[in-house]
């Protein structure tokens, strides 16, 4: 495996995207729950001629590792289990520079190597290490710096997505229905990430929830994600 780390803005996509292409047939570990593939989740991916199939997604329930960081090196580590051994992978990590954390992130997930985009000091914190190959890089040039606006434009258009073709269904519901104005978090009997669900209604017990989870739900739970956009169906 090859963790990226580095700042916000630092090309950590683009480059992840970049040597998939070379490898071909490889995995990717997207461990961005601000600017990911969904909102509030990480996700493991089969890359394969150019096309990513997501596998298994983990719920973080939150934008960023801060204030979660147990709950993010568990869901790291339980989709980095999924990975056959010996297989190509690339991690692509959040802009969250916190060292401590980071460093949890690398003894949990045992990289063979971790590419540092201009964050000297987390490449000073690792490169006394025999065990571990580590290397410091520029950023890359080309990476665009987004603003605060367009980060949450990205999410609401991935959310949206997330959400084309939902449907009413009626769940289990054990929380506070005062937590309406959130997302939902619907998992499966293996505690791993099925989707998202909008809360319509609820009486005791029972939430009315708008949804694209179609399959069986082991548990729901409120999320820290607020409704995306008014437009969202429902």
């Amino acid at each position: 495996m090859l963790l990226l780390t580095g700042p916000t803005d630092a090309g950590k996509t683009t480059l992840a995207f970049r040597l998939l292409a070379k490898l071909g047939e490889a995995y990717l570990l997207d461990l961005d729950p601000g600017q990911g593939a969904l909102p509030g989740a990480f996700t493991l991916f089969h890359h394969r001629e150019g096309a990513l199939t997501p596998l298994r997604r983990y719920l973080l329930g939150a934008l960023s590792p801060r204030g979660v960081e147990a709950r993010a090196v568990v869901g790291a580590l339980r989709l980095a289990r999924l990975i056959p051994p010996g297989s190509p992978t690339v991690a692509d990590t959040d802009g969250y520079l916190d060292p401590e954390f980071r460093l949890l992130q690398v003894e949990a997930l045992r990289p063979a190597e971790v590419l540092v985009l201009g964050w000297e000091a987390f490449y000073e914190a690792l490169s006394w290490r025999k065990d571990l190959r580590v290397r410091l890089v520029p950023p890359l040039p080309e990476a665009r710096r987004k603003t605060a606006a367009q980060r949450r434009k990205n999410r609401q258009e991935r959310l949206l997505a997330h959400f084309q073709g939902a449907q009413a269904r009626l769940l289990p519901l054990e929380v506070d229905p005062e937590e309406r104005d959130r997302l939902y978090g619907f998992l499966d009997g293996e505690g791993f990430f099925l989707g998202y669900g909008r809360l319509l209604a609820w009486t005791r017990g029972e939430g009315f929830f708008l949804t694209p989870v179609q399959g069986e739900v082991a548990q729901v739970v409120p999320t820290r994600l607020l409704l995306p956009i008014p437009a969202l169906p429902g």
